[in-house]
Formats: C-alpha cells, sequence, structure tokens
C-alpha cells in the first residue's frame, strides 16, 4: 500500500483534476438540473389533480415551489387514498427512474477523472500550468458516453440501492415522529417531544450523510477497480479501516464548504430579493437570480466531483499496489 497525500495535496490534486477536465462539471450540472424539471412533472399533475378533485386553488399550489407543492397536495390527498396511492407511485416512480438515469451519466464522469488520474502524473507538485493541465485531460464525449455504458447494470443497481437506503431511514424517522407524537400526546411525556424530536433528526441527518459518503466511496471503488457493487462495497470498509482519517478529513473539509457556500448563496439571495424592491432596479431581479443559480449549481458540482476525485486518488494509492484484478481494467474510448 503506497502512502496516502496528505489532505492538503488530496484536495489540490481532485480540484486540478476536475479543472482539467471541466466539460464534466456541466454535464453533472446539466443532469442535475433535468432530473429536478422531471421530477418537478409528477408534482405539477399531484397540483392539478387536487384542483380538480378538492376545488384547491390551484394559483396557490404552483407559486409556493415543489417541495411545498407537494406537501400541500399529500395534504389534501389524504381524505381521497387512491388519489394519494397515485401521486405517491408517481412520484416514486420518476424519483427512481430518474435516479438510474444520473447514476449512470455520472459513472461515465467519474471514469473520465478516474483516467485524469492514473495519466496525471503528480499534478499537485508543480506549479499551475496550463501544461501540467493538458497533462490531466482525459475528457471526451466518447469517453463519458463509454463509461456510462459500460458501467449502467452496476449503477442501475447501485441507485435503487440508494433510494432503499433512503427509504429505509425516512420511513425509520416518520415511525419515530408518529410513535413519539401520540406517546406524548396520551402520556406526561410531553416535555420530552422536542429532546425526541432533536434526537430522532440529528441521527437520521447523520445517517443519510453515512449513506451518501458510502454511495460515493462505491461509485469510486466500482469505477476505479471495474468491479460489481458487492466487491465495492466489501472494500469500501477495507479502505475507510485502514485510511478513515483521510476519508473523513476530506469529507469534513468538503461539507464545511458546502456549508459556507450556501451560506453565501442564501445570503446573496437576500439582497437579489431586497434588490427587486429598489425602483429602476427590480428589472435587474431576474437576470442575477438566473446568473446566481447558475453560478451556484455550477460551484458545487466542481465541489463535489473535487471530493470524488479526492477520495479516488487517495484509494488508488491504498489499494493499486496490492490489486491484481482477474479481468483487464475498462479502457475509455479516446477522441
Amino acid at each position: 500500500m503506497a502512502s496516502a497525500l496528505p489532505l492538503r495535496a488530496a484536495l489540490k490534486r481532485g480540484a486540478l483534476l476536475t479543472a482539467a477536465n471541466w466539460p464534466v462539471v456541466l454535464i453533472e450540472f446539466a443532469i442535475d438540473s433535468l432530473y429536478r424539471v422531471t421530477l418537478a412533472v409528477p408534482v405539477i399533475g399531484g397540483a392539478f389533480m387536487v384542483a380538480v378533485l378538492l376545488g384547491a386553488d390551484i394559483r396557490s399550489l404552483m407559486t409556493e415551489g415543489v417541495r411545498s407543492s407537494a406537501d400541500i397536495v399529500v395534504g389534501s390527498l389524504v381524505s381521497a387514498p387512491a388519489a394519494l396511492t397515485a401521486f405517491l407511485a408517481a412520484v416514486g416512480l420518476v424519483a427512481a427512474g430518474g435516479q438510474v438515469l444520473v447514476v449512470m451519466v455520472k459513472s461515465g464522469t467519474l471514469s473520465v477523472l478516474v483516467s485524469a488520474d492514473r495519466t496525471g502524473g503528480e499534478v499537485q507538485r508543480t506549479p499551475v500550468r496550463m501544461e501540467a493541465l493538458k497533462r490531466a485531460q482525459a475528457y471526451s464525449l466518447p469517453a463519458v458516453l463509454d463509461g456510462a455504458r459500460h458501467f449502467a447494470r452496476r449503477s442501475a443497481r447501485l441507485a435503487l440501492g440508494l433510494a432503499a437506503a433512503y427509504a429505509v431511514v425516512g420511513g425509520c424517522y416518520l415511525v419515530t415522529m408518529t410513535w413519539g407524537f401520540h406517546l406524548a400526546a396520551e402520556s406526561s411525556w410531553a416535555a420530552a417531544w422536542p429532546l425526541l424530536l432533536l434526537a430522532a433528526t440529528s441521527t437520521g441527518v447523520v445517517a443519510i450523510s453515512a449513506i451518501g459518503l458510502a454511495f460515493d466511496l462505491t461509485r469510486v471503488i466500482m469505477v476505479t477497480d471495474d468491479c460489481g457493487v458487492a466487491a465495492a462495497l466489501a472494500r469500501v470498509r477495507a479502505f475507510i479501516v485502514a485510511d478513515a482519517r483521510q476519508v473523513l478529513g476530506i469529507f469534513g473539509v468538503m461539507i464545511a464548504v458546502f456549508l459556507l457556500g450556501t451560506t453565501a448563496s442564501l445570503t446573496a439571495t437576500g439582497w437579489l430579493t431586497v434588490l427587486s424592491w429598489i425602483p429602476l432596479a427590480g428589472f435587474l431581479f431576474v437576470p442575477l437570480q438566473a446568473a446566481a443559480w447558475l453560478m451556484r449549481g455550477l460551484l458545487f458540482q466542481y465541489l463535489g466531483l473535487t471530493a470524488l476525485a479526492a477520495y479516488q486518488t487517495q484509494y488508488r494509492r491504498f489499494a493499486e499496489p496490492a490489486r491484481a484484478p482477474a479481468s483487464p481494467p475498462f479502457r475509455m474510448h479516446q477522441a
């Protein structure tokens, strides 16, 4: 096992590899945006169904946003179980199918970063110049498509497993909240309700974060080693046990950066809202809001790919000397 890179060097290498293959950032941003738009379709359909069946105001449903509209639709359809079941089935089907497609495409973009890591040399040690970035370039559209096709079935299984894990966490949270609410309402434990809410929510956030980290590491190992999902999960455990400090270090730094980015985004949104009320300046609100949304989305995608590239380079140093694959590694088509 080769020695792991220091945390700063791993993150710098991940950032440079992602910058050298910057079109993958655009691809991931586009597929995530398309997924959100697709997910909004059944919610809009549910809003119209509520308007038709229950006489609700369609304008109020459509102006609340996707999440708020979904909450309103579910609340309105509680009295109509058949309609509620159809709505939840439609949302679940679109969410699961869209997630499968998203993970397939992202396996293709991740394969580009894996190839760049193998051919880029010690890019983190050299001055940041165009020559160094050119050596780390591995992107081509055929390479992304080849990677997506090559890992299609494994990506589908991984995406469905992620959806099942999130469903289990969400179901346990709802059961806990329902049970705790009835217990607090029907006994003398009402004072403990805020504590239960805090504990259940904190546990849910930690569980979702752990699932997300395991999912990212499984994707990285699956593409790096060109192995199955079960084998990747087994290697995730070995990697975390042997190199927990580096893995958790990358995870912690990126979480802190994401929180800072989210705070800055919310602050900018607040200022843009204030700007919309200023006479003769409100006409700038829509283009500025669109630009802010675009920059935020691209930045977050870049940070996410930087973290994946950092995980991948640490895993390669951990596993490559001891790896003896039965089949040759996946080779991407280069344009």
